[in-house]
């Protein structure tokens, strides 16, 4: 997610903006500092959310292809990829993947093991 400053005008990535704190107690707004000025500006997690959803489908999407491809090992990276990326998100049914996609990489190289 692109950040711009609306008091320097410096534009950049949503990681380049420390995050100093929620706006209010609760609800998806929070406060990033402009890396060039210190100028807290408003971001809304919500935005966030749904480029690491989009993220993570990617990824999902890549390591069907390498499954495909019998790439083990190039799953398995992915797979840690999406895990952390779910520590985000905490859905369930990133969890229930993950783990269905371990046992077919593992059934993958018992197979290619065996051949």
């Amino acid at each position: 997610m692109m950040i711009k400053c609306d008091r320097c005008g410096h534009e950049g990535d949503g990681e380049e903006f420390r995050v100093i704190g929620n706006v209010m107690c609760c609800g998806p707004l929070v406060f990033r500092a402009c890396p060039s000025c210190g100028n807290p500006v408003i971001c809304d997690r919500q935005e966030m959310r749904e480029e690491v959803e989009n993220t993570a489908r990617d990824i999902s999407r890549r390591i069907e292809a390498a499954i495909q491809c019998g790439d083990a090992s190039q799953a398995r990276e992915l797979l840690k990829d999406l895990s952390f990326l779910n520590q985000c998100l905490n859905l369930d049914a990133i969890s229930d993947y993950v783990r269905e996609k371990k046992r077919e990489i593992n059934r993958l190289e018992r197979a290619s093991a065996s051949s």
